[in-house]
Parts: C-alpha cells; structure tokens; sequence
C-alpha cells in the first residue's frame, strides 16, 4: 500500500508538471505567434497586395540615411518624404516600404537611400505606389526583401513547434500518468494491469505519433508556403539563385511527412497489430506462446519479423539538464512466414513462441518519479517488423518478477552449460556491434581477434552533416555577400567548411583493431590520403575503458578506449549506443591483456 502512495504522489506531480508544461510551452507559442500575426505574415500580405497597387509620379522632398549604434553592429533606415497627386488630390506621405524600421540585413537601406538622395539632388520626378482603395496610402519600394523575411519566418516556425512540443506533450504525459494511476488504484499489486497497452490479456501497440508530425507538417507548410510562392512569383530567382535559400525551411516539412508515409505504408500491409500472449503476466526465463493479430491480410511474399528485447532506460540529471538513454540488455530476431497466417473474422494470425532469458530483470514498477541523480528502468519490447522503409511497430510486452534467485539456486545445474551461455553471449555482442556499423570477430574463448570500424559506417550522420553544411554554407555566403558584421563572418566563415569537412572525413575514415599473438595493433585510414599504424604490446597498456562522449538527442554515445604506459588515450571503437555493449568489450580486452602477461 506504500508503494501506490508513492505512485499516488508520482501521478499528482506528473498533473502538476503537466499544467508548468502547458505554461512554460505558451510563452514559446505566443512569442512565435506574435512575431508572425505582427510581422512576417503583414510583410508577406502587403507585398501581395501592393503588386496590384497603382504607380504613379511623385516628388522627393526630403531624404536621409538614419544610423542607430549599438553594442557590436550598426542599423540604418532609408528616410523621406515625398507628395504625389492621385485622382486630382494632393497627397504626402513618409513611408519607404512595407517593413518600417531600421535594420543591416544587406544593403537595402543604402541602395535606396542613394536612389532617393539623386532624386532630391536633381530635383527629378520619382515614382510611388499608391493603394487605389485608400489613396493615402503610398510606398516608394516593393521589393521582396526575401532574406528579411526568411530570418523572421524562423520564429513563428520554430517557437510554436518547440512551444507546442512542450506544452501538448507535457499534458499528454500528465494525462497517461493519471490514467495509469487510476488502473493502478484498481488493479493494486498487478503491474501487468496498469499500461493503457494491457487490457484483457491483450498487447496493443504504442501510439506512433502520426498526428503529432503531420501537425509538424502542416505548421511548417503554412508558415514558409506563403514566402517560397513570393518568391517564385517576384522573379527573384532571375537576379539571385541565393534566393532558393528561401525554400529551405519548407523543404524540412519532407521528413515528418517521410515518418508519416512509413507509419501509413505498415499499416496499409499488416493493420493494427496486438499480441495475446498464452500465459499472463510473463516472467525472465518464461516461454512466450501466443498469437499475433493482424487487422488486415498479410501478403504471402510479405516478409515479416519479430524482434524483442530487454532495455534498460537511464535517466541522468534532473529538471532540464537530464537525459534518458536506452541499453539493450538481450536481443533476438524472429523471422516469421506470412504465407502461414491463419484467416480469421477481421484480419489475420500468427503463432508465435520464443524463449525468454532468465539474466534481464522484468519491467519495472517502481514510483513514477524519483528525484537520484541517475535512475533506471527496465522493460522489454516486442517491434513487429514489415518490409522495408515501414515503421516498426512496437508492442510493450508485460514481463515481470525477477530470475536471479532462480539463477542462484540452479547455479550448479548450469555450469555444464557454460561454454554454451559464453558462446551465446558472444553472438549478441557481434549481433550488437553488427547493428552499429562495426565488424568483430572472437576467439573460441571470447577474446576479441578484430575489430573494425569501417569507412562511411556513420553515413547516415555525414548525409545529415552534408545537408546541414551546405545549408549553413549558403548562409555564409549570403553572410559576406550581404557585408554582414565580422562577428558573423567569423563564426560562419569557420563553422561552415568545419561541418562540410567533418562529413567527409566520416564517409572516408577508418578504424581496425587486430590482435594476433601477444601484439595489438590499430590502424587509422581517411581514403588514399592518410594511414596510420601503431602496435602495442600487453606491457605498455595501463586499462581498457570506455566512456560516453557524444549525445544526439535521448541517444547517449559510447566509444571503447586504450590507455597506455605512455600516457596517451586512444580510441579503438566508438558509435556505441549500449553502455553495456563497451563494457563487455573493455572486460574481453583486460581478458586477453592478462592472458599475454
């Protein structure tokens, strides 16, 4: 009864973060949209409209270039004044253009500054734009000053979705935390009972967050269409292929709607997905019988997978400096034939069995918050794979209890089996290397004989890099082009080749580790223009260790490394996604290090 008074003080927390998030998040959201209602959207209306505007001539009285210093950077803003007659009516105006105000994005305010000042000068006829529906209204200028507008349409893109982000996904998470705290009210003492994905002795699939990216989508297309249509329509392409830096930002709309189309061809081939599992709850060790439902009719040629594992999720920090990082404690990939579904009143079935382990502790069901440092958690997965290029489709598997007494007292029983555990155990860990890129091969006793890390194994990164580098390049050159301050010329000037170079040096590097006999030795490649090798022997290494140097969102980055009696630190493999993964490949090295001793 304690331990639901803690989940009880868990879910009431999760409500109250969920009403901060709400709060936090519409600061971001009314901060966007207020940028956008007041400035990016009027600037793109009223460039629209006034192309229809009448021209007609007009006389410069006065003209000016105001200057406002600040700390680092100076703005300026082209001033005059000028009559005109419209319709027999005398009219006079002080409006430039559409965008009042100062600022030094490009040269806009001086190069119109000087048209206006020659006008005054030489006491010649100018010529205005004037609104026929309200012929007070006037501007000298029209121009679509497109990189103005790309910069302000960065905020009510961004702030909403950041905002939106927090503030929906907050409330979502109190919401789910209070249900569950509901089920755990009526199902005390049966965690199998309280995920909204347990029901009957039923697993249904998590939610796949289809709506959330369309509605990514559809923002994105809303704010930046408006932009990438004046700009096709004003021409500016013909004075500046710069301007398609413009099309930028709508074209990040393409990757949710990629997610979205993956989400939508997995259930166009196998539906809605549930499993019913023979026995319930499940524990460590236990043999998973049951069947996987399917709301449509596989395909026979369909090919269809299984894959299940045990993680480990661990949380490090608190408030906004915490992050969750995921290990996979076991893993195993079932291949399943569709061609044996069984037809059924609504779709189609498959049996399935798998074995268990016994190491992986069970789902954990401990207090929804905690407030340590670093706390972790344990639950096991089953991910329904259909084809290529479709999402997987996870479902959270109810397996509880823990098998470690069972293990200890059959201690005895299993050490005939050892030999074949170790041989199992290797084969996960070349499993998991595998799934990063990185090629191993063992000894018949476990020892690492080679281990290699091969050219573009982090492709996928270096594509993102290429992507994101030439995006930031074009704005370095937009950056000099416009004489922008020197601050920013510093920053992209450096930054900008840096990333390019970083994605090369990706696809092209190279990393073997070879042990042969009493000997190590590691060997560095990038492409035909740079090779490296050193060889060690087991007396100039100190340890092998491992530490987690890079995150990319709730994925944490573990590399595996040497340090020896010189004082140097080398890394030997690196991309690891499981801190486990380089701990045991740390253990087999020290293994093989004390073996040649």
């Amino acid at each position: 009864m304690a331990e639901i008074t803690r989940h009880q003080a868990g879910s009431a927390a999760a409500g109250l973060g969920g009403g901060f998030a709400a709060l936090f998040g519409s600061i971001f959201i009314l901060a966007g949209m207020g940028i956008g209602l007041f400035l990016y959207f009027p600037a793109i209306t009223g460039w629209w409209v006034a192309r229809s505007w009448e021209e007609v001539p007009c006389q410069i009285e006065s003209a000016e270039l105001a200057a406002s210093y600040g700390d680092d950077s100076t703005t300026y803003e082209a001033k005059a004044s000028y009559r005109y007659d419209y319709q027999g009516r005398s009219f006079r105006s002080e409006q430039v253009s559409l965008i009042g105000g100062g600022d030094n994005f490009g040269d806009f305010q001086q190069r119109h500054y000087d048209e206006l000042r020659l006008a005054r000068e030489q006491d010649r006829p100018f010529r205005c734009l004037v609104n026929p529906a309200q012929p007070g209204e006037a501007i000298l200028f029209n121009d679509l000053r497109w990189g103005l507008l790309l910069m302000m349409s960065l905020f009510p893109t961004l702030f909403p979705l950041a905002g939106g982000f927090v503030a929906v996904g907050g409330i979502g998470m109190a919401r789910e935390g209070i249900k569950i705290m509901a089920r755990q009210q009526k199902y005390p003492g049966e965690p199998w009972n309280w995920k909204l994905e347990w029901t009957d002795g039923k697993v249904t699939a998590s939610g796949d967050g289809s709506k959330a990216l369309l509605a990514v989508a559809a923002w994105i297309m809303l704010v930046q269409a408006p932009l990438a249509a004046a700009v096709i329509v004003s021409g500016v392409l013909k004075e500046s292929l710069m301007a398609l830096l413009a099309f930028l930002p709508l074209a990040i709309a393409f990757f949710p709607l990629r997610a979205v189309w993956s989400r939508m061809k997995t259930k166009r081939l196998i539906g809605v997905v549930t499993l019913e599992p023979r026995s319930w709850p499940l524990h460590p060790g236990d043999v998973l019988e049951g069947r996987l439902r399917f709301s449509r009719l596989l395909s026979p040629l369909l090919p269809l997978s299984v894959r299940t594992r045990a993680i480990r999720k661990v949380t490090r920090g608190s408030g906004k400096s915490s992050s969750t990082s995921e290990e996979t404690l076991w893993e195993h990939t079932e291949t399943l034939s569709a061609s044996e579904a069984q037809r059924e009143d609504r779709g189609c079935s498959l049996p399935l069995r798998l074995e268990l382990p016994s190491e992986p502790p069970g789902t954990s069901t401990g207090p929804l918050i905690t407030v340590s440092h670093e706390r972790s958690e344990h639950l096991w997965t089953m991910e329904v794979i259909a084809g290529e290029g479709t999402k997987p489709v996870t479902l959270p598997l109810p397996v509880f209890g823990d098998a470690r007494e069972e293990m200890r007292m059959t201690a005895a029983a299993t050490a005939v089996a050892k030999p074949v555990v170790e041989e199992d155990l290797t084969e996960q860990l070349l499993a998991r290397l595998q799934a990063r890129g990185i090629q191993a091969s063992f000894t018949a006793e476990g020892t690492p004989e080679s281990l290699t890390c091969p050219p573009g194994r982090n492709r996928g990164i270096a594509i993102f890099l290429f992507f994101f580098g030439t995006i930031w390049m074009g704005a370095m050159i937009m950056i000099f082009a416009q004489n922008a301050p020197l601050i920013f010329k510093l920053v992209w000037g450096l930054t900008a080749p840096a990333i390019l170079l970083l994605a090369v040096y990706l696809l092209l590097h190279s990393r073997r580790l070879q042990l042969s006999g009493s000997t190590m030795t590691l060997t560095h490649r990038v492409g035909p223009f740079f090779s490296k090798t050193e060889t060690f022997e087991p007396r100039h290494i100190v340890q092998f260790m491992h530490d987690n140097y890079m995150r990319s969102g709730n994925v944490h980055f573990y590399r595996l490394r040497l340090e020896t009696t010189f004082g140097k630190k080398l890394t030997l493999a690196d991309g690891l996604t499981e801190e486990a993964t380089a701990q045991k490949l740390a253990n087999r090295l020290m293994k093989w290090k004390r073996a040649m001793e």
